[in-house]
This record gives structure tokens, sequence and C-alpha cells, in this order.
């Protein structure tokens, strides 16, 4: 009798697993080959975009494309008619025209609205500047122009200063002969502070010809008919105080004298006129 011999199943496993890992080495290599190729490729694709670009073909084919959008829009009546601006005082409209640069029959959605206030922001007189498009056809411009505040005059020179001290180049200084005259070095980037503080005292500022800015420290005020107030270099709000009571109650301004000093604050020393006497002489009250 044959004996049944037992399958070689050991040589079967080894067989099978060596396919396997044939097949799994096969595998890698063509994933390896496809990754490679796939890189390459990318690269091939971004060396054509970045040789479109410096030949300058993208950018002449966005603008053609951009060109003929706008060329649309303008057929569908999106062209600028109507230029609109708000707030103008001082600036001259040539002026305002020009630094806009909006042309009539433009398409309006190419006009660069940004660019626009930029330039009118460069304007002498103005000092905010905003730019709308108000679809279909207008071009709003909104301006805020700078505020004549004073006069200064600095050695024989005249000049206009808007509320920040800044010098206004174009406004010429006789058209505002009205407004407080501040002389001297420093008084322009001062005045600002000073003349707001002067205005909480009427009676002083409608009499007051000129506020001049001695040492880049302090101010002396020269009122009507001709006298001089010398200010302190701090608590100047007390000063005018001080001087508002002595122009209401005592009619100081009324006197023989030319000038008043307050720069002390426990005393008040007033300088008559050469004809009167005593040469020196205090006010009631006052310590010399």
């Amino acid at each position: 009798m044959r004996k049944n011999k037992s399958p070689l199943r050991g040589s079967v496993t080894q067989n099978n697993v060596s396919v396997r890992m044939r097949a799994r080495d096969q595998s890698g290599l063509g994933f390896l080959a496809r990754l490679g190729l796939l890189t390459g490729s990318l690269l091939v694709i971004l060396g054509i975009i970045i040789w479109l670009w410096h030949s300058g073909w993208i950018q002449n084919q966005t603008r053609q494309l951009r060109d003929s959008g706008l060329s649309v829009t303008q057929q569908a009546q999106f062209a600028i008619k109507d230029i609109v601006v708000e707030g103008r005082s001082q600036s001259s409209k040539d002026e305002i025209f020009d630094a806009l640069g909006a042309a009539r029959g433009a398409p309006i959605l190419g006009f660069d609205v940004k660019a626009a206030a930029t330039r009118l922001g460069k304007l002498p007189w103005v000092n905010t500047a905003i730019v709308e498009r108000r679809l279909p056809d207008t071009i709003a411009v909104i301006l805020t122009e700078r505020i004549p505040a004073a006069r200064w005059q600095r050695d024989d020179h005249f000049y206009v200063l808007d509320s920040e001290g800044h010098v206004l180049p174009s406004a010429k200084p006789e058209n505002f002969a009205t407004l407080p005259l501040v002389v001297g070095i420093g008084a322009d980037s001062t005045a600002q502070a000073f003349l707001a503080l002067l205005k909480n005292y009427p009676d002083i500022q409608e009499k007051t010809n000129s506020a001049v800015r001695v040492g880049e420290r302090r101010w002396d005020l020269h009122l009507q008919p001709n006298i001089i107030i010398r200010l302190p270099e701090q608590s100047v709000n007390n000063a005018l105080h001080r001087l508002s009571v002595l122009i209401g109650q005592d009619k100081i301004l009324d006197r023989d004298i030319v000038a008043i000093d307050l720069r002390l604050a426990d005393r008040l020393i007033i300088e008559p006129t050469p004809s009167a006497r005593p040469a020196t002489r205090l006010l009631p009250g006052a310590v010399k």
C-alpha cells in the first residue's frame, strides 16, 4: 500500500511570499516613476508660465481682457458723465480737475479712486479728499479744506497759517487781514494753542493787534491803543484772567500806560507813559 505524501506547503508558502515581494518592489518602482514624471511635468509647466510672464504675454492678455470688459461696460452707459465736488472753497476748479484726472466718457469702472484721492490730497488747500464712484456715471469728490486761522510775520515776510499751524503757500496774507497776527520765530507752531486760549477772553481778543513770540518761550500781547502785555511762560490762562479783570473792572487800558507785566504771579508791574508821574506806579494793592 502506498502512503500519501504530505504536501510541500513550505515551498508553496515561500513561493507566494517571493511573488508578493516582487510585486511590491515593482509597484514601488512604478510609483517613483510616476512621481518623477509628475514632478517633471509640473516643472515644465512652471517654466512655461515664468517664460510667458517675463515675455509680457500674460500681462498683455490680462490687459486686453480688462480693456474688453471696460469697453463693454462703457457701451452699457457705465461711463463718466458728471463730476460733483463738495467742500471746495479756496481750491481752484482747474487744480481739482487736473489732479482728479477723470476724462468725460471714460469707463467709470476703470477709474482709480484711490490714486485720485492721493493726488487731490497734495493740493495746498486740501486737508483730506474722498473720491467715490456713484454708478452709473458720476464721480463724486468730497473735500475738507484747510481753514485759515492766523497771519504769521517772520522778519519782513507774511504768511497765512491754518488751524494746525501749517503755512498755506498759495494764500495771500492781504486777503485775510481780519485774521489775528502772530509774530516771531516759533509763533507758527504755538499759535494754535495760544489763540484757542485767547478765544476764552473776547474782551482781550477784540483789542489785540498782534501776539509776539518772545525768545520762543512766551508771548507779548500788543493791545489797542498801544499797550504791551507781558505774559508768563507758565500759567498763561491765569494771567489772561487777571488781565480780563483789570480791563473790565479797573479800566486799565484807559490809563496812561505803555506796558503791563504779568510774568510774576504775586505782583503786577505797570509801566506808565513818559509823561505820566511818578516814573513807576503800582496798581493799588499790588506789591512792587
